[in-house]
């Protein structure tokens, strides 16, 4: 959505939510991007395992996991171009070598 000008008004008065792909009423609409079916997967999967579990804690887990393998594929993306940057710069020994020293720095990665 586009407004000419950002407003109090225009802040206040359009439905932000129609067009953002995040928004259960994008989702409900078929525009969404998938976070509301990951929600559906995840919330089911931890009631499945902790059927005791409140809804609160579910969210708490959920945002927990979340936030984990989106840092662990941050991670693992700014290897893989510290490695091809290497590879590209001075070449495939020495990009393995970087691979290599990577993981021992950080066998996580």
């Amino acid at each position: 959505m586009s407004t000419d000008k950002v407003t109090n008004l225009t802040i206040f008065t359009t439905d932000w939510a129609k067009v953002d792909p995040r928004s259960v009423k994008a989702y409900l609409n078929g525009k969404g991007d998938g976070r509301v079916l990951w929600w559906n997967i995840n919330r089911w999967l931890h009631q499945h395992f902790r059927p005791k579990a409140s809804l609160e804690k579910i969210m708490f887990c959920f945002h927990s996991r979340h936030h984990t393998l989106t840092l662990l594929s941050l991670e693992y993306r700014a290897y893989v171009q510290e490695v091809a940057k290497a590879i590209q710069s001075e070449g495939v020994v020495v990009g393995i070598r970087s691979a290599i020293s990577s993981v021992r720095s950080n066998p996580f990665v």
